[in-house]
C-alpha cells in the first residue's frame, strides 16, 4: 500500500504565514458611527398614525390661493365637456348657460389667464348670440390689452369671428385711433390681419387710412364727403404738397414692420405695395434691402408677389442675387403657386445673368417640366418665355406688372433698368431649357392636350421649334393614340380639340398632322361633330389648305354617312367646305 502523502510542511523557507489581524476598538467604534449615518441603511417605516406628515403639495397652495381659483377650476370642468364633438347640443347649451353665468362679471380676469383663455373662447364659439354679446361688451375696456398678449390676443380673434355686427363695432370703435400700434406691435398685428377676415371694407379701410396720418383718421368724413378713395394714391393726389411727409411717415411705420418681422402678413404686404407704387426710385431702393431676403413670405399673397417682382425690377444686381439666393428648393412650389409664379417670370425678365438663373432657379425644374407644363400657373414661365407678355396667356394685371422696369438715370431719363437686350436673354434661356422641355413634350403628346395649359405649351414649343423628330412624333401620337374606355378621343375631347385646331394652324405641324392622316381615320373624324371642325382647319391654313381638300375630298368621296351625322354642324360645315 502506498505511503500517504505527507502534507508540506509551513516551516522552512519561503513558507508563507498566516497573518492575524487584531480588532482595533477605535476604528469600530467609527465603523459603527459611520454605519449608523449611512444613507444605505433603511430607516424603518413610520405608518400613517405613527406621527409622519403628509406631503404638502406647494404647487396646488400656490393655486388655490390665486383669485377665482374655484371659478377656473369649474370652468375649465365644463370647456373639457363642451369642446368635445359628441357632446349633445341640449346639454352643450345647459352648460354653456353655467359656464356664463359662472364668469360674468370677471371674464377679463379669467380670459387674462393663460391657461384659462381657452375657457372664454369656447364661451363665445358654443354659446348663445346674447352671450356672446355680453362677453364682448364686458371684455370691450381690455381689447387692446387683450391684443398685445400671448394668450389674450387668440380670444379678440374669436370674437371678430363669431361676433356680430355689433359686436363688432364695438371692436372697431376701440381700435380706432390705435391702429399703428397694434400693426407694428409682433403679437396685436394678427389682430389686424384676422379682422381683414371678418370686418366691412368701409372699416378697414377707415384702419388704413391711419397709416397715412392720423389727421387722415380723424377727418375721414371729408374724405367720403368729396368722393376720394381711401388708399395711398389717392391721398397724395389729393394732398401732393405732403407727399413727402406722407411717404415718410409710411416709411416709418414699414421699417417697424420689418424689424418686428410682420412681412408674412397681408396687410403689411399690401402697404408696401402703396408705399412701392408711391415712392421715388430713392425710396425704393432705400427700401429694398429690408425686403430681399423675406421674398418667400412675401410670395404667399398677390400684393407680396408684386412687392418682390417690383424689387427684382428696381434693385441692382446684388438685390436679384439675393432674391434668387432666398429663393433655393423653394422654385417649384413658387412657379406653380397663385401668386409666387409671377416672381419667377420676373427673374427671367430681369436678371441679366442668364448662367445664374439656369443654375439656381431652372435647374430646380428639370425633373418637373410636365409637371409645370400641366399647372395653369407654372405654364405662364414656359409661356411668357417663349410668347412674351402675350395677353392670350396672361392677365391684364400681369402684363402690366411685367412691364420693362423703368428707373431714372443720371441724367434724369428713364431708362430700362436692365442690360441685355430681352430677345437675347430669353435665347440665352430657352437655349438651356429647350432639349429638356422638348423631351417633356414627346413622351406626353396626349396629355398635355387635354389639359388647356399643357396645350398652350405644347403649340408655343411647336412653334419656336425647328426640331423635325419632334414634330413627326406629336402628329404620330395624335393619330395613334390609344384611347381608355370612358376617355373621349382627342378629336372629340372638349379641350383637345381646340388644342388639335391651334396645332394645324401652325405650317410645319399641320402639315406633319395632315401627311399622318388616313382615309379611316379622317372618315371617323368627320363622323364626330367636335372631329369635323378639326378637318375644318386643314381647309383654313393657306400654306396646305389646296392638298388638305384634296385628300380630304378623296377620303370622304363615295363614304355614306347618316342623316344625323350631317345635321351636326361641324359635319354640315365640312361637306359645304368639300362641295360634297
Amino acid at each position: 500500500m502506498a505511503a500517504a502523502t505527507k502534507r508540506p510542511s509551513s516551516e522552512g523557507k519561503g513558507a508563507p504565514t498566516a497573518k492575524k489581524f487584531k480588532s482595533n476598538e477605535k476604528g469600530s467604534k467609527d465603523a459603527k458611527k459611520y454605519d449608523k449615518g449611512s444613507k444605505d441603511v433603511k430607516k424603518s417605516f413610520n405608518k400613517k398614525g405613527s406621527g409622519a406628515k403628509e406631503p404638502i403639495d406647494y404647487k396646488l397652495q400656490r393655486k388655490m390661493n390665486r383669485p377665482h381659483y374655484e371659478i377656473v377650476k369649474r370652468a375649465k370642468e365644463i370647456w373639457n365637456i363642451i369642446r368635445e364633438r359628441e357632446v349633445a347640443k341640449d346639454e352643450r347649451t345647459k352648460l354653456c348657460d353655467e359656464l356664463y353665468h359662472l364668469v360674468e362679471g370677471k371674464i377679463y380676469e379669467v380670459a387674462a389667464k393663460h391657461d384659462a383663455s381657452r375657457v372664454i373662447q369656447s364661451l363665445l364659439k358654443f354659446g348663445t348670440p346674447k352671450q356672446r354679446s355680453g362677453t364682448v361688451k364686458e371684455l370691450q375696456p381690455y381689447i387692446l390689452e387683450l391684443s398685445k398678449m400671448q394668450y389674450g390676443y387668440f380670444l379678440v380673434q374669436k370674437m371678430l369671428k363669431y361676433g356680430s355686427l355689433e359686436d363688432r363695432a364695438l371692436i372697431v370703435k376701440e381700435m380706432t385711433g390705435q391702429i399703428v400700434k397694434l400693426a407694428t406691435h409682433n403679437v396685436a398685428a394678427n389682430i389686424l390681419e384676422a379682422a381683414h377676415e371678418f370686418l366691412q371694407p368701409r372699416q378697414l379701410s377707415n384702419f388704413r387710412l391711419e397709416f397715412y396720418g392720423k389727421e387722415y383718421a380723424l377727418f375721414k368724413g371729408e374724405l367720403e364727403a368729396k368722393g376720394t378713395k381711401k388708399n395711398l394714391a389717392a391721398i397724395i393726389e389729393q394732398s401732393p404738397s405732403k407727399k413727402e411727409e406722407i411717404l415718410a411717415h409710411v416709411a416709418d411705420i414699414l421699417n417697424k414692420m420689418i424689424d418686428k418681422q410682420l412681412l408674412g402678413l397681408s396687410f403689411v404686404q399690401s402697404l408696401m405695395l402703396e408705399y412701392l407704387n408711391a415712392a421715388s426710385s430713392d425710396q425704393v431702393n432705400a427700401l429694398v434691402p429690408n425686403v430681399r431676403d423675406a421674398a418667400v413670405a412675401l410670395l404667399a399673397t398677390r400684393n407680396g408677389a408684386k412687392v418682390v417682382a417690383i424689387t427684382l425690377a428696381l434693385g441692382n444686381a446684388k438685390d436679384k442675387k439675393r432674391v434668387i439666393k432666398t429663393l433655393k428648393d423653394k422654385v417649384l412650389e413658387a412657379t406653380n403657386h397663385i401668386s409666387g409664379h409671377i416672381v419667377i417670370m420676373r427673374v427671367m425678365d430681369v436678371v441679366d445673368d442668364t448662367v445664374l438663373v439656369q443654375k439656381s432657379i431652372l435647374s430646380e425644374l428639370h425633373d418637373h417640366w410636365f409637371e409645370v407644363a400641366m399647372h395653369p400657373n407654372g405654364a405662364k414661365v414656359i409661356l411668357q418665355l417663349l410668347s412674351p407678355l402675350n395677353s392670350k396667356y396672361l392677365s391684364p394685371d400681369e402684363i402690366e406688372m411685367l412691364q420693362p422696369p423703368m428707373v431714372t438715370s443720371e441724367n434724369g431719363e428713364l431708362v430700362v433698368n436692365y442690360k441685355k437686350d430681352p430677345a437675347v436673354r430669353r435665347a440665352e434661356l430657352w437655349k438651356g431649357l429647350q432639349p429638356r422641355i422638348e423631351s417633356m413634350c414627346e413622351e406626353h403628346v396626349t396629355e398635355l392636350l387635354r389639359e388647356r395649359s399643357g396645350g398652350h405649351v405644347l403649340y408655343e414649343v411647336l412653334k419656336a421649334t425647328n426640331n423635325q423628330n419632334l414634330i413627326a412624333t406629336v402628329a404620330k401620337a395624335i393619330v395613334s393614340e390609344v384611347v381608355e374606355e370612358g376617355t373621349e378621343p382627342l378629336f372629340s375631347d372638349l379641350t383637345a380639340h381646340k388644342q388639335l385646331q391651334r396645332l394645324i394652324e401652325l405650317p410645319k405641324s399641320g402639315e406633319a398632322l395632315l401627311e399622318e392622316l388616313s382615309d379611316d381615320v379622317i372618315f371617323q373624324w368627320a363622323q364626330s361633330n367636335r372631329g369635323a371642325f378639326v378637318l375644318v382647319a386643314f381647309l383654313k391654313n393657306e400654306s396646305f389648305g389646296r392638298d388638305a381638300k384634296k385628300k380630304l375630298v378623296g377620303a370622304l368621296k363615295g363614304k355614306k354617312l347618316s342623316k344625323d351625322v350631317k345635321a351636326q354642324a361641324g359635319t354640315k360645315l365640312l361637306l359645304q367646305k368639300l362641295e360634297l
